[in-house]
């Protein structure tokens, strides 16, 4: 069973411990959204993978060089800064043809990237979604798979109380039970794990 690991313990990690380890469970975390919001601005899957590389290892050094303070902002917003740049550094070392996202239009990708505000919303969207994955997978484990599934069916899947009722043989105040208590666990890990 995987542990429940905050990002206040993996910067712990990275700091104290020279094991592999601690690295491979912080790019785990953070490189599939570095690799999604590198999507969402135009590159193909490669791309986005080379780029999250990039961005990992230009966090890791600076990290390691103690340029990370916790105290003057998230982890999130640095994590922001250096997939911008590495992203857009890229993008603008690619040739213009390829630099042409609508050869209909003649749009190009600088055409469409937005100010920082809407590149901060798309960032933003990705790590509420991790953030939330890895929520929901803890809280799956944590949870009697009954109590979950009641959760699941009638919270996130939309089925009506009755139908919850009859698939997992329980009651609606059990239901309503179970919806409060994965919940509640949700918003407590969403607040430990940031």
């Amino acid at each position: 069973m995987t542990q429940w690991v905050t990002t206040t313990q993996l910067l712990e990690d990275l700091k104290t411990t020279r094991d592999e380890s601690a690295w491979t469970e912080f790019c785990s975390h953070f490189q599939p959204v570095v690799i999604q919001f590198a999507r969402k601005l135009g590159l193909s899957n490669v791309e986005a993978e080379d780029a999250a590389q990039e961005a990992m290892a230009t966090f890791f050094k600076a990290f390691r060089e103690g340029k990370y303070d916790p105290d003057k902002g998230r982890l999130s917003n640095w994590l922001f800064g250096i997939a911008k740049r590495v992203i857009l550094n890229l993008r603008g070392r690619q040739p213009l043809e390829q630099l042409i996202a609508d050869k209909a239009t003649g749009t190009s990708f600088w055409d469409m990237v937005q100010d920082d505000k809407t590149l901060g919303r798309t960032w933003e969207l990705e790590w509420q979604q991790m953030v939330l994955k890895r929520c929901m997978e803890q809280v799956r484990r944590e949870f009697d798979p009954k109590v979950f599934g009641a959760f699941r069916h009638y919270a996130i899947d939309q089925f009506t109380v009755e139908e919850v009722c009859q698939r997992f043989d329980m009651s609606r105040n059990a239901v309503y039970i179970a919806k409060s208590r994965v919940l509640s666990r949700l918003r407590e890990l969403r607040q430990r794990f940031e």
